[in-house]
């Protein structure tokens, strides 16, 4: 299938800008405007300071800051490490639903329990696994 087009850009070939190409624009130019608000976003949510993601990514908040705002473009490099700082998935970050395995059956008492922990405020969320952790190594212990 030929595609028509009258002027170069960068993603031309033979002269023509391929459908694949325009979705690589695309969905550089969503992360490039929507992911600077999202990890803003998220940090807020999740109750940090600009400083304290920078010191989890080994900057300066100064640096940090232009992600957020969008002077400085994210590297795909940067995604996973980014994520973590802000104890998400990439998917997330991306806005993207990650997807989960389905399963039969209705969720265990357990996966219903997980699910409410992950519904409380960072603070909260952090006090229960430290008991989870205390109670792990006291049973691992006895």
């Amino acid at each position: 299938m030929q595609y028509s087009c009258k002027r170069k850009t960068p993603f031309q070939e033979n002269g023509c800008i391929m459908p694949t190409d325009l979705l690589s624009l695309a969905m550089q130019q969503d992360l490039t405007e929507k992911l600077p608000k999202k990890i803003s976003e998220i940090r807020k949510r999740q109750e940090l300071t600009q400083v304290q993601v920078a010191e989890k990514l080994g900057t300066s908040q100064g640096n940090y800051a232009l992600y957020e705002t969008g002077a400085r473009g994210i590297s795909l490099k940067l995604l996973p490490r980014l994520a973590e700082a802000l104890d998400v998935n990439v998917e997330e970050l991306l806005g993207l639903e990650a997807k989960q395995a389905k399963k039969r059956g209705p969720a265990s008492q357990l996966e219903k329990r997980f699910e409410r922990i992950r519904s409380l405020p960072p603070k909260d969320r952090k006090f229960i696994s430290e008991a989870i952790d205390r109670m792990l190594g006291q049973a691992k212990a006895s």
